[in-house]
Protein backbone atom coordinates (compact mmCIF):
# COMPACT_ATOMS: atom_id res chain seq x y z
CA UNK A 1 0.00 0.00 0.00
CA UNK A 2 1.15 3.63 -0.66
CA UNK A 3 1.71 6.14 1.32
CA UNK A 4 -0.85 7.97 0.29
CA UNK A 5 -3.25 5.31 -0.01
CA UNK A 6 -2.10 4.71 3.79
CA UNK A 7 -3.54 8.36 4.28
CA UNK A 8 -6.95 7.78 2.82
CA UNK A 9 -7.58 4.73 4.94
CA UNK A 10 -6.57 6.17 8.17
CA UNK A 11 -8.95 9.05 7.63
CA UNK A 12 -11.55 6.55 6.58
CA UNK A 13 -10.67 5.00 9.40
CA UNK A 14 -10.83 7.95 12.11
CA UNK A 15 -13.62 9.51 10.49
CA UNK A 16 -15.64 6.15 10.58
CA UNK A 17 -14.42 5.43 13.78
CA UNK A 18 -15.78 7.89 15.66
CA UNK A 19 -19.07 8.36 13.81
CA UNK A 20 -19.55 4.96 15.11
CA UNK A 21 -18.77 5.94 18.67
CA UNK A 22 -20.62 8.75 19.07
CA UNK A 23 -24.17 6.36 17.88
CA UNK A 24 -22.75 3.75 20.16
CA UNK A 25 -22.04 6.32 23.65
CA UNK A 26 -25.35 8.87 23.24
CA UNK A 27 -27.79 6.43 21.07
CA UNK A 28 -29.54 5.35 24.34
CA UNK A 29 -29.30 9.30 25.65
CA UNK A 30 -32.50 10.64 24.23
CA UNK A 31 -31.31 13.94 25.83
CA UNK A 32 -28.71 13.85 22.29
CA UNK A 33 -30.12 11.38 20.42
CA UNK A 34 -34.05 11.67 20.83
CA UNK A 35 -35.45 9.65 18.18
CA UNK A 36 -34.36 6.73 16.10
CA UNK A 37 -37.14 5.94 13.79
CA UNK A 38 -37.42 9.73 12.25
CA UNK A 39 -40.15 10.01 9.26
CA UNK A 40 -37.24 9.15 6.48
CA UNK A 41 -36.85 5.91 8.33
CA UNK A 42 -40.57 5.07 8.50
CA UNK A 43 -41.02 6.02 4.66
CA UNK A 44 -38.01 3.82 3.83
CA UNK A 45 -38.84 0.87 5.97
CA UNK A 46 -42.40 0.74 3.67
CA UNK A 47 -40.51 1.28 1.11
CA UNK A 48 -38.21 -2.03 1.34
CA UNK A 49 -41.40 -4.07 2.21
CA UNK A 50 -42.67 -4.00 -1.90
CA UNK A 51 -43.12 -1.94 -5.00
CA UNK A 52 -45.87 -0.05 -4.63
CA UNK A 53 -44.34 3.13 -3.41
CA UNK A 54 -43.80 3.56 -7.40
CA UNK A 55 -47.87 3.86 -8.36
CA UNK A 56 -48.65 5.82 -5.54
CA UNK A 57 -47.60 9.17 -3.80
CA UNK A 58 -45.37 7.39 -0.73
CA UNK A 59 -44.08 11.09 0.49
CA UNK A 60 -44.09 13.94 -0.65
CA UNK A 61 -40.04 14.86 0.02
CA UNK A 62 -37.31 14.09 -2.25
CA UNK A 63 -36.69 10.40 -2.94
CA UNK A 64 -32.97 10.23 -3.09
CA UNK A 65 -32.18 9.70 0.59
CA UNK A 66 -35.30 7.37 0.72
CA UNK A 67 -34.42 4.85 -1.70
CA UNK A 68 -30.80 4.60 -0.81
CA UNK A 69 -32.03 4.09 2.72
CA UNK A 70 -34.78 1.56 1.81
CA UNK A 71 -32.31 -0.71 -0.39
CA UNK A 72 -29.67 -0.43 2.59
CA UNK A 73 -33.37 -1.92 4.00
CA UNK A 74 -33.68 -4.47 1.76
CA UNK A 75 -30.82 -6.17 2.61
CA UNK A 76 -30.47 -6.04 6.39
CA UNK A 77 -34.04 -4.63 7.64
CA UNK A 78 -35.21 -1.56 8.85
CA UNK A 79 -32.51 -0.61 11.70
CA UNK A 80 -31.50 2.42 13.22
CA UNK A 81 -27.60 0.78 13.28
CA UNK A 82 -27.78 -0.01 9.44
CA UNK A 83 -28.70 3.79 8.92
CA UNK A 84 -25.89 4.84 11.48
CA UNK A 85 -23.87 2.33 9.46
CA UNK A 86 -24.66 3.73 6.19
CA UNK A 87 -24.22 7.91 7.17
CA UNK A 88 -21.08 7.05 8.44
CA UNK A 89 -19.63 5.33 5.70
CA UNK A 90 -20.44 7.97 3.67
CA UNK A 91 -19.28 10.48 6.34
CA UNK A 92 -15.67 8.92 6.16
CA UNK A 93 -15.63 8.87 2.33
CA UNK A 94 -16.16 12.46 2.29
CA UNK A 95 -13.34 13.15 4.15
CA UNK A 96 -11.35 11.32 1.51
CA UNK A 97 -12.86 13.90 -1.24
CA UNK A 98 -11.78 16.63 1.32
CA UNK A 99 -8.22 15.63 1.48
CA UNK A 100 -8.41 14.49 -2.32
CA UNK A 101 -9.88 18.46 -3.20
CA UNK A 102 -6.98 19.86 -0.74
CA UNK A 103 -4.22 17.99 -1.38
CA UNK A 104 -4.62 18.16 -5.11
CA UNK A 105 -5.91 22.02 -5.42
CA UNK A 106 -4.58 24.27 -2.53
CA UNK A 107 -1.75 21.90 -0.65
CA UNK A 108 -1.15 18.96 0.92
CA UNK A 109 -1.09 19.56 4.58
CA UNK A 110 -4.29 21.92 3.81
CA UNK A 111 -5.60 18.71 2.89
CA UNK A 112 -4.91 16.15 5.70
CA UNK A 113 -6.09 19.50 8.28
CA UNK A 114 -9.18 19.64 6.42
CA UNK A 115 -9.74 15.63 6.65
CA UNK A 116 -8.86 15.58 10.63
CA UNK A 117 -10.93 18.56 11.05
CA UNK A 118 -14.16 16.98 9.31
CA UNK A 119 -13.67 13.58 10.87
CA UNK A 120 -13.81 14.70 14.44
CA UNK A 121 -16.73 17.54 13.24
CA UNK A 122 -19.44 17.08 15.86
CA UNK A 123 -22.38 18.56 14.10
CA UNK A 124 -21.27 15.73 11.41
CA UNK A 125 -21.19 12.89 13.61
CA UNK A 126 -24.24 13.77 15.31
CA UNK A 127 -26.48 14.33 12.04
CA UNK A 128 -24.68 10.17 11.49
CA UNK A 129 -26.87 9.12 13.86
CA UNK A 130 -30.03 10.43 12.55
CA UNK A 131 -31.90 8.77 9.63
CA UNK A 132 -31.83 11.66 7.83
CA UNK A 133 -30.72 12.86 4.10
CA UNK A 134 -28.04 15.44 5.76
CA UNK A 135 -24.92 13.32 5.52
CA UNK A 136 -26.00 11.93 1.78
CA UNK A 137 -26.24 15.57 0.79
CA UNK A 138 -23.27 16.50 2.38
CA UNK A 139 -21.48 13.51 0.76
CA UNK A 140 -22.63 14.69 -2.87
CA UNK A 141 -22.22 18.31 -2.72
CA UNK A 142 -18.59 17.59 -1.51
CA UNK A 143 -17.85 14.94 -4.33
CA UNK A 144 -19.67 17.60 -6.78
CA UNK A 145 -17.04 20.02 -5.39
CA UNK A 146 -13.90 17.77 -6.23
CA UNK A 147 -14.95 17.74 -10.34
CA UNK A 148 -15.77 21.67 -10.28
CA UNK A 149 -12.88 22.40 -8.66
CA UNK A 150 -10.63 21.91 -11.80
CA UNK A 151 -11.07 22.53 -15.66
CA UNK A 152 -13.26 20.11 -17.40
CA UNK A 153 -10.45 18.05 -19.87
CA UNK A 154 -12.81 15.01 -20.91
CA UNK A 155 -16.40 15.21 -22.23
CA UNK A 156 -17.20 12.41 -19.36
CA UNK A 157 -16.39 15.25 -16.86
CA UNK A 158 -19.80 16.98 -18.32
CA UNK A 159 -21.85 13.71 -18.35
CA UNK A 160 -20.48 12.85 -14.46
CA UNK A 161 -21.12 16.38 -13.22
CA UNK A 162 -24.55 16.21 -14.09
CA UNK A 163 -25.21 12.38 -12.47
CA UNK A 164 -23.98 14.15 -9.70
CA UNK A 165 -25.85 17.16 -10.15
CA UNK A 166 -29.21 15.28 -10.23
CA UNK A 167 -28.05 12.81 -7.61
CA UNK A 168 -28.02 16.00 -5.67
CA UNK A 169 -31.18 17.35 -6.61
CA UNK A 170 -32.87 14.21 -6.11
CA UNK A 171 -31.93 14.48 -2.49
CA UNK A 172 -32.00 17.80 -1.36
CA UNK A 173 -34.19 20.07 -4.14
CA UNK A 174 -33.41 23.37 -3.09
CA UNK A 175 -30.02 22.94 -5.02
CA UNK A 176 -32.47 23.43 -7.69
CA UNK A 177 -31.83 26.94 -7.29
CA UNK A 178 -28.49 26.74 -7.98
CA UNK A 179 -28.74 25.49 -11.61
CA UNK A 180 -28.63 29.00 -13.21
CA UNK A 181 -25.28 29.57 -11.81
CA UNK A 182 -24.14 26.20 -12.22
CA UNK A 183 -25.11 26.50 -16.10
CA UNK A 184 -23.28 30.29 -15.91
CA UNK A 185 -20.15 28.38 -14.51
CA UNK A 186 -20.15 25.78 -17.16
CA UNK A 187 -20.61 28.10 -19.69
CA UNK A 188 -18.19 30.20 -18.58
CA UNK A 189 -15.59 28.19 -16.84
CA UNK A 190 -15.79 24.96 -17.66
CA UNK A 191 -11.89 25.01 -19.67
CA UNK A 192 -10.47 27.75 -21.04
CA UNK A 193 -12.15 27.82 -24.69
CA UNK A 194 -15.24 29.28 -25.20
CA UNK A 195 -16.57 26.40 -27.98
CA UNK A 196 -15.82 23.75 -25.55
CA UNK A 197 -17.26 24.90 -22.49
CA UNK A 198 -20.69 25.14 -24.84
CA UNK A 199 -20.21 21.51 -25.60
CA UNK A 200 -19.62 20.53 -21.65
CA UNK A 201 -22.61 22.57 -20.87
CA UNK A 202 -24.71 21.16 -23.28
CA UNK A 203 -23.41 17.78 -22.25
CA UNK A 204 -24.58 18.65 -18.51
CA UNK A 205 -27.45 19.73 -19.73
CA UNK A 206 -28.65 17.19 -21.34
CA UNK A 207 -27.41 14.09 -19.09
CA UNK A 208 -29.49 16.18 -16.45
CA UNK A 209 -33.00 16.03 -17.93
CA UNK A 210 -32.22 12.96 -19.84
CA UNK A 211 -32.14 10.97 -16.78
CA UNK A 212 -34.68 12.23 -14.75
CA UNK A 213 -37.17 12.30 -17.25
CA UNK A 214 -38.18 8.91 -16.22
CA UNK A 215 -38.85 10.52 -13.06
CA UNK A 216 -41.05 12.75 -14.58
CA UNK A 217 -43.27 10.32 -16.40
CA UNK A 218 -43.60 8.39 -13.05
CA UNK A 219 -44.49 11.67 -11.22
CA UNK A 220 -46.87 12.58 -13.85
CA UNK A 221 -48.64 9.49 -14.08
CA UNK A 222 -49.26 9.89 -10.11
CA UNK A 223 -49.89 13.57 -9.45
CA UNK A 224 -51.61 14.37 -12.77
CA UNK A 225 -48.89 16.98 -12.68
CA UNK A 226 -45.38 17.69 -14.17
CA UNK A 227 -43.50 17.74 -10.83
CA UNK A 228 -39.39 17.58 -11.69
CA UNK A 229 -38.60 15.39 -8.74
CA UNK A 230 -41.09 15.35 -5.32
CA UNK A 231 -44.17 17.62 -4.09
CA UNK A 232 -41.32 19.23 -1.78
CA UNK A 233 -39.74 20.27 -4.80
CA UNK A 234 -42.78 22.54 -6.07
CA UNK A 235 -41.71 25.21 -3.10
CA UNK A 236 -38.89 26.00 -5.25
CA UNK A 237 -40.16 26.10 -8.83
CA UNK A 238 -43.01 28.64 -8.10
CA UNK A 239 -42.45 31.95 -8.85
CA UNK A 240 -39.68 33.30 -7.01
CA UNK A 241 -41.42 36.17 -5.66
CA UNK A 242 -42.97 33.61 -3.16
CA UNK A 243 -39.16 33.26 -1.55
CA UNK A 244 -39.49 37.34 -0.38
CA UNK A 245 -42.81 36.76 1.51
CA UNK A 246 -42.16 37.14 5.11
CA UNK A 247 -45.60 36.32 5.45
CA UNK A 248 -47.14 32.45 4.98
CA UNK A 249 -50.35 32.99 2.72
CA UNK A 250 -53.79 32.48 5.30
CA UNK A 251 -55.94 31.54 2.33
CA UNK A 252 -57.94 28.30 3.07
CA UNK A 253 -57.35 28.88 7.13
CA UNK A 254 -60.00 29.41 9.55
CA UNK A 255 -61.30 32.71 10.88
CA UNK A 256 -58.92 34.27 13.64
CA UNK A 257 -56.61 31.18 13.14
CA UNK A 258 -52.91 32.05 14.01
CA UNK A 259 -49.88 32.08 11.34
CA UNK A 260 -46.47 31.35 12.47
CA UNK A 261 -44.55 34.28 10.86
CA UNK A 262 -41.62 33.17 8.36
CA UNK A 263 -38.24 34.39 9.18
CA UNK A 264 -36.89 37.18 7.19
CA UNK A 265 -33.42 37.27 5.14
CA UNK A 266 -31.38 38.83 7.77
CA UNK A 267 -32.92 36.42 10.46
CA UNK A 268 -32.36 32.81 8.02
CA UNK A 269 -28.73 34.44 7.69
CA UNK A 270 -27.70 34.88 11.01
CA UNK A 271 -29.29 31.79 12.30
CA UNK A 272 -26.89 29.93 9.45
CA UNK A 273 -23.46 32.03 10.17
CA UNK A 274 -24.34 31.68 13.90
CA UNK A 275 -22.04 29.36 16.18
CA UNK A 276 -23.56 30.27 19.54
CA UNK A 277 -27.45 29.93 19.98
CA UNK A 278 -28.84 33.00 21.91
CA UNK A 279 -32.75 32.44 21.50
CA UNK A 280 -34.79 29.39 22.72
CA UNK A 281 -34.86 26.90 19.82
CA UNK A 282 -38.58 24.84 19.26
CA UNK A 283 -39.01 21.55 19.55
CA UNK A 284 -38.78 19.54 15.60
CA UNK A 285 -40.68 16.31 16.71
CA UNK A 286 -40.15 14.62 13.54
CA UNK A 287 -36.70 15.25 13.20
CA UNK A 288 -36.20 13.87 16.62
CA UNK A 289 -35.00 17.72 17.99
CA UNK A 290 -35.79 18.65 21.67
CA UNK A 291 -36.76 22.21 22.78
CA UNK A 292 -33.61 23.89 23.33
CA UNK A 293 -32.71 26.41 25.96
CA UNK A 294 -31.43 29.94 24.90
CA UNK A 295 -28.57 28.65 26.03
CA UNK A 296 -26.79 25.58 26.07
CA UNK A 297 -22.93 24.94 27.51
CA UNK A 298 -22.68 21.51 25.24
CA UNK A 299 -24.50 22.32 22.01
CA UNK A 300 -22.34 26.00 22.09
CA UNK A 301 -18.76 24.56 23.35
CA UNK A 302 -18.66 22.06 20.51
CA UNK A 303 -20.16 25.00 18.06
CA UNK A 304 -17.70 26.64 18.71
CA UNK A 305 -14.85 24.80 19.08
CA UNK A 306 -15.77 23.22 15.51
CA UNK A 307 -16.92 26.30 13.30
CA UNK A 308 -16.74 29.51 15.25
CA UNK A 309 -12.84 28.95 15.18
CA UNK A 310 -13.13 28.01 11.37
CA UNK A 311 -14.95 31.61 10.64
CA UNK A 312 -12.25 34.13 10.46
CA UNK A 313 -9.72 32.02 8.86
CA UNK A 314 -12.84 30.90 6.18
CA UNK A 315 -12.72 35.10 5.59
CA UNK A 316 -9.60 35.97 4.81
CA UNK A 317 -9.49 32.02 2.69
CA UNK A 318 -12.20 34.01 0.70
CA UNK A 319 -10.56 37.29 0.63
CA UNK A 320 -7.42 35.74 -0.74
CA UNK A 321 -8.36 33.35 -3.40
CA UNK A 322 -10.29 36.62 -5.04
CA UNK A 323 -7.21 38.56 -4.88
CA UNK A 324 -4.89 35.84 -6.09
CA UNK A 325 -7.28 34.05 -8.30
CA UNK A 326 -7.05 31.27 -7.09
CA UNK A 327 -9.58 28.84 -9.06
CA UNK A 328 -10.09 26.13 -6.83
CA UNK A 329 -10.62 28.20 -3.63
CA UNK A 330 -13.02 30.67 -5.64
CA UNK A 331 -14.95 27.93 -6.74
CA UNK A 332 -15.09 26.20 -3.38
CA UNK A 333 -16.06 30.06 -1.89
CA UNK A 334 -18.87 30.93 -4.19
CA UNK A 335 -20.54 27.42 -3.81
CA UNK A 336 -20.67 28.18 0.08
CA UNK A 337 -21.65 31.77 0.05
CA UNK A 338 -24.31 30.99 -2.89
CA UNK A 339 -25.69 28.57 -0.94
CA UNK A 340 -25.63 30.71 2.48
CA UNK A 341 -27.44 32.84 0.22
CA UNK A 342 -30.06 30.37 -0.95
CA UNK A 343 -30.94 29.34 2.53
CA UNK A 344 -31.57 33.25 3.26
CA UNK A 345 -34.55 32.85 1.14
CA UNK A 346 -35.75 29.71 1.87
CA UNK A 347 -35.39 29.19 5.17
CA UNK A 348 -32.35 28.09 7.81
CA UNK A 349 -32.09 25.87 10.71
CA UNK A 350 -29.44 23.83 12.17
CA UNK A 351 -28.68 21.41 9.29
CA UNK A 352 -29.07 23.37 6.18
CA UNK A 353 -25.11 24.36 6.67
CA UNK A 354 -24.22 21.18 7.01
CA UNK A 355 -23.61 20.16 3.39
CA UNK A 356 -21.16 23.14 3.25
CA UNK A 357 -19.00 22.84 6.30
CA UNK A 358 -16.20 20.50 4.69
CA UNK A 359 -15.67 23.09 2.02
CA UNK A 360 -15.80 25.91 4.81
CA UNK A 361 -13.41 23.74 6.59
CA UNK A 362 -10.95 23.59 3.30
CA UNK A 363 -11.42 27.37 3.00
CA UNK A 364 -10.00 27.88 6.67
CA UNK A 365 -7.48 26.01 6.36
CA UNK A 366 -6.19 27.28 3.10
CA UNK A 367 -6.53 30.84 4.59
CA UNK A 368 -4.40 29.96 7.33
CA UNK A 369 -1.38 28.58 5.31
CA UNK A 370 -1.66 31.68 3.03
CA UNK A 371 -1.64 33.84 6.24
CA UNK A 372 1.47 31.66 7.88
CA UNK A 373 3.10 31.68 4.44
CA UNK A 374 2.72 35.46 4.00
CA UNK A 375 3.90 36.37 8.06
CA UNK A 376 7.31 34.13 6.79
CA UNK A 377 7.52 36.32 3.22
CA UNK A 378 7.48 39.69 5.96
CA UNK A 379 9.71 38.21 8.49
CA UNK A 380 12.37 37.17 5.65
CA UNK A 381 12.17 40.26 3.97
CA UNK A 382 12.79 42.08 6.84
Amino acid sequence: MTPDRRTLFALFSFAFGLRVLYAVLFGGNPDVIAIHETYAYRIAAQMAAGWDWLKAPFSPNAPGYLLALSTIFRVTGPSWWAAVLFNATLGAITTGFLYRIGEKRLAPRVGLLSGLWLGAFVSQMHFSSLALREVLTTFLLVWLAYTLVRPFDRMRSAVWTGILYLALVQTEPSFLLLLPLLVVFLGLRATHHRTMNAQYLFLFVATVFVLNTPWMVRNYIVHRAFIPISLEATRYTNPMTQLFQSEPERAGLPEGATVRPKPGFLRNEIEYWRFARFADAPAIPGRGVKEQPAWSLRHNTAAILNFGILLPFFVAGGVIAWRRRHRAALVLTCIVLSHAILRGFVGSGEGTRLPVEPLVILIAFYGLRQLLEMRRAAGGSG
